[in-house]
């Protein structure tokens, strides 16, 4: 019985060797297909070195108007926001005392003159001693001090625009009394702005003044401000490291107003640098990669140094060689020596970037970050 039982067992393992030898392997590993990609090549184009600070803004001209003397508003000439003039008259005050003030410091000045005129006459006749007429001319003296002061105080009760700008908002009424120092409005001249920003000190031996500046805010998306560093301050911040600039910036339409945050943008030096698309990068912890595709179509990771940007491009500094195409789209997944499929896309690159690939009728340097 055991011998019919074994031999059995003997047969079932012989059958079931054979299944296995005439069934196909169905668990064996297949090769992967080639991944579609979308390539675009590297370029070489100019860029600027840069270093990127933050200030706020403020106009080139501001300040507040105050009440120079005492004296009730009796007319208001401008609006709130109005642009005005250099010199423009913008609030008068009642200036009825003051203008009697000066009628009779006129009055004593035409007194002492004629007194002064009169003791000249007489001296020459010697009627007079010279003494008498110092006197009459420290009397004439007086009185045109007396006359200029009055005239000055009849001045300040019309409050005019010290430069043309643009006024803001209104502090003061019709009939209300001002006391020396009241304030009255402010007024910015808005054509150009101001910003201070700090910049450190490893910079220091490469900047000027006169290095072209661009600024944005958040506010204007679409909109950059340019201008360029109009001074340098003299001395570097022992606390901070850094030196303070000062930049002054177009503003046109009068869009940026005092106080506003600033993003600046200073433009150190100009080079040349090879570019790839922003799409092409993918970075992995510290590091950052690009795939070519090699002669057999096989992709070939690239660890490579990232510098500058500039239009929707990345600066290589370090990891390829020549201008060789780079894979833009499909790489998310690939592996070194993994075979490929290029797809040719026009739509691969944003709009703004096949700006630096289009044959330019004169190529314009833009923009990197330090």
């Amino acid at each position: 019985m055991g011998r019919i039982l074994a031999g059995l067992v003997l047969l079932a393992l012989a059958a079931g060797g054979i299944w296995w030898a005439l069934v196909p392997d169905s668990a064996a590993p297949r090769q992967r297909p080639p991944t579609a990609v979308n390539v675009a090549p590297s370029i070489e184009r100019d860029l600027f070195d840069q270093v990127e600070a933050v200030g706020t803004a403020r106009a080139a001209q501001a300040v507040v108007l105050l009440a120079e003397v005492p004296g009730r508003v009796s007319k208001i000439h401008f609006q709130q926001g109005q642009q005005v003039k250099r010199g423009q008259l913008l609030v008068q005050l009642d200036d009825r005392n003051a203008r009697a003030e000066l009628a009779r410091a006129e009055a004593e000045y035409q007194r002492a003159q004629d007194d002064f005129r009169r003791g000249q006459q007489l001296v020459d006749r010697r009627a007079i001693s010279q003494s008498e007429v110092d006197t009459f001319r420290t009397s004439l003296e007086a009185a045109r001090a007396n006359r200029d002061a009055a005239q000055a105080n009849l001045n300040d009760h019309r409050i005019q625009a010290p430069f043309a700008g643009v006024v803001g908002l209104r502090q003061v009424d019709p009939g209300a009394y001002l006391q020396t120092g009241d304030a009255i409005t402010t007024l910015d001249n808005l054509g150009h702005i101001e910003v201070d920003f700090q910049i450190p000190e490893r910079y220091l031996g490469r900047l000027t003044v006169g290095l072209r500046v661009h600024a944005s805010n958040e506010a204007f998306p679409n909109l950059n401000f340019d201008g360029a560093i109009s001074h340098l301050d003299s001395r570097v911040n022992a606390s901070s490291r850094s030196l303070t600039a000062r930049a002054r910036l177009n503003n046109p339409g009068n869009r940026v107003r005092p106080g506003q945050f600033m993003r600046i943008t200073v433009q150190l030096a100009q080079r040349t640098a090879l570019l790839v698309p922003e799409q092409a990068i993918i970075t992995q912890g510290a590091q950052s990669y690009v795939f070519t595709v090699d002669a057999n179509s096989q992709a070939i990771r690239h660890p490579v140094t990232l510098g500058g940007r500039r239009d929707g491009w990345v600066e290589i500094r370090d990891g390829l060689v020549g201008n060789p195409e780079i894979i833009v789209n499909g790489h998310t997944r690939l592996g070194s020596g993994q075979a490929v499929n290029i797809i040719d896309n026009p739509d691969a690159l944003l709009p703004e970037q096949r700006v630096l690939i289009a044959p330019p009728t004169q190529d314009v340097a833009g923009d990197a970050a330090a």
